[in-house]
């Protein structure tokens, strides 16, 4: 059994609960008790005791955007790339995302399938890591720019091609769809703002991971492909640049679709000293940058529940800690509190693991961060390397 005494918990993401500070047990792998300090009597077992010292206790942290074959931002060098050093890079950004304090990745489209093989390495125990879901390859039509992530992409071009590649994507494994549904920025010759599936396509899509109990992620910019995805059915939205008035409304109150913005990648995409950006991809992301920002900003207001992502690479990661945190506080403008239960809260009720994961709750599965600071108040809190992760019940930072 482990105990975390006298930390500070952030009511908001704590259940049964309600005091300010208390001790928390653990045991096995999931939360055995919340209680005041000094207040509850462990059985007579191995006791690993914790001293959270005022420091504050959240939930595992989610990353519902991530691309964990991205060790390195090139998309040629990733190309020319083995798939041994692909799998090994993937393990290792999977491990930077742990030590930041996340414990449940949502890898958003990889090669050779290796976030799915890194997520059974750990499963099984070979390797230490985060819990991993995967989608595979990105299901694409025939596009401009699919040249610029050919090993990422999986071209479909109507209904009945597009049901066998989600087929052919769940058959190995993987434990979502991802579709292109608009072009993209980093996509060289590529409009971002044009719908590039027909509306049958992605309902196909759908339908057929309906029929494995799954769901589809949509990658969007345009405004248009926005909203076909969402009258589709998809259970998330990406990115959601030119997401307008309407687009919005559709998402209010919908249990069913919910926007996840990446921040991050639209920050680092405006790095000037960032050898990896061309000066095109500067280009287009200064000129959407300000429509972005305010688009997103009026979803945050608007009051619709989002999803967490930052859509980086690993050489990002490292070099800004805690960069999605940064960019919804600095890029958008969204307030410290919600920025942490997007995080944690909202991604997990998104992803569907609200039952198990997502807050402090006796029952609930031990994946915890203790932080140094105030993060609720203070969102730069987790720009710095957390005192300890647990992920479920063991502690593995």
């Amino acid at each position: 059994m482990i105990v975390i005494r006298n930390c500070r918990l952030v009511k908001e993401l704590t259940e049964g609960f309600d005091g300010a500070v208390g001790d928390v047990y653990i045991e096995d792998n999931r939360i055995a008790a919340i209680a005041a300090p000094g207040s509850h009597q462990a059985e007579e077992k191995t006791l690993i005791e914790i001293d959270g010292d005022g420091r504050t206790l959240i939930p595992g942290l989610f990353e519902m955007h991530a691309h964990l074959y991205g060790f390195i931002y090139n998309p040629y060098e990733l190309q020319c790339a083995t798939e041994g050093k692909i799998v090994f890079g993937a393990l290792d950004f999977a491990g930077e995302y742990l030590k930041q304090g996340f414990t449940t990745i949502r890898d958003c489209g990889s090669s050779y399938n290796c976030a799915a093989s890194v997520r059974d390495a750990i499963k099984a125990g070979i390797v230490k890591g985060p819990r991993i879901v995967s989608c595979g390859l990105i299901i694409t039509p025939t596009e401009t720019g699919n040249d610029t992530f050919s090993d990422l992409y999986l071209e479909a071009d109507g209904p009945e091609e597009m049901r066998k590649a989600c087929r052919k994507e769940l058959q190995k494994g993987n434990d979502f769809i991802k579709l292109m549904v608009s072009g993209a920025f980093m996509n060289e010759g590529a409009d971002p703002g044009i719908q590039v599936l027909e509306p049958e396509e992605i309902e196909a899509a759908v339908s057929a991971a309906a029929r494995k109990g799954t769901y589809v992620c949509a990658h969007c910019h345009g405004t248009d492909s926005i909203k076909a995805a969402i009258t589709a059915g998809v259970r998330t939205v990406e990115h959601g640049t030119f997401i307008d008035d309407e687009g919005i409304e559709m998402l209010k109150n919908n249990e069913n679709t919910f926007l996840t913005p990446t921040g991050a990648v639209g920050l680092y995409c405006l790095d000037e000293s960032n050898p990896d950006v061309s000066a095109e991809l500067l280009e287009l992301s200064r000129e959407a940058a300000e429509i972005e920002i305010a688009n997103i900003n009026k979803a945050y207001h608007a009051g619709l529940k989002l999803g967490f992502g930052s859509d980086i690479d690993l050489v990002a990661l490292r070099k800004h800690p805690g960069y999605e945190f940064i960019a919804r506080k600095e890029y958008y403008t969204f307030d410290d509190l919600d920025i942490l239960l997007q995080a944690t809260k909202n991604s997990a009720e998104i992803m569907g693991f609200g039952h198990s994961l997502g807050t402090i709750k006796v029952g609930k599965l031990a994946d915890l961060v203790l932080v140094d600071g105030n993060p609720d108040e203070d969102i730069y809190v987790m720009t710095k390397p957390p005192v300890h992760v647990i992920k479920d019940g063991e502690i593995l930072v």
